[in-house]
């Protein structure tokens, strides 16, 4: 696993952008299957990343060449694995899983989209989700649940506003906050409003109206922090 580590971390950065396609063509080849990549390659390529910028060996710009390069992937790798997926009988109502508008960091909610469609949950992704949007969504489509990520305090009060939509157009949808803001501020349903604040994607799904027996077979996986 190093070693295809650490090709794609040349790869996100190298001059030529179809590098990385080119490299997980070759891991697919080896029997990697692209849920493999990424669930267990992508994320840690991406705090890898993110730990090179924080010790001043990469400059930002390179780090969002990168990040955007490891979600372009993550992207095509999804879109590929859809024609042979399961689909639930949920799936017609669907989870919304929103960053909020201005938040950068949105690989998490990338990888996490592709995990809960791999499991046959049908996933609407709003990586600029805006209070006006969100209301439109609900106005038009009832969902099992909103899912929010979010990495840092400075997106709460955007975060208040999204979750008192929800709550005020369909009082009956859980949401439920998770990403790396988790990890540094506390007593995020108190401050927020949200039903239910996890990284863990078991306990996220057990808190919609997902009653299909099926969350016993589902390993334990926590929610990406990394580019939430």
């Amino acid at each position: 696993m190093e070693s295809y580590l650490n090709s794609m971390m040349e790869a996100v950065l190298a001059p030529l952008p179809g590098a990385l396609g080119d490299l997980a063509q070759q891991m697919q080849k080896a029997r990697i299957g692209r849920a493999q990549i990424i669930e267990s390659y992508v994320p840690v390529v991406a705090q890898r990343l993110g730990e090179a910028w924080i010790a001043d060996r990469l400059d930002f710009g390179a780090v969002t060449i990168g990040a955007a390069r490891l979600q372009s992937l993550v992207r095509r790798l999804d879109r590929e694995g859809a024609l042979g997926r399961d689909v639930h009988a949920y799936a017609a109502r669907g989870l919304l899983l929103g960053v909020p508008e201005g938040e950068q960091h949105t690989l998490g909610a990338t990888v996490l989209a592709n995990q809960l469609r791999s499991r046959g949950i049908s996933v609407h992704l709003d990586l600029e989700l805006s209070v006006s949007s969100l209301s439109h969504r609900l106005a038009r489509q009832q969902f099992i649940g909103v899912f929010l990520s979010v990495s840092g305090e400075q997106h709460l009060e955007s975060l208040r506003s999204l979750v008192a939509c929800t709550h005020y157009e369909s009082r009956s949808t859980p949401v439920i906050v998770g990403g790396s803001i988790l990890e540094h501020t506390n007593d995020i349903e108190t401050r927020t409003g949200a039903d239910f604040a996890t990284c863990d994607l078991d306990r996220a799904i057990r808190n919609c109206d997902i009653a299909t027996g099926d969350e016993a077979a589902l390993p334990h996986i926590e929610l990406p922090k990394v580019g939430e």
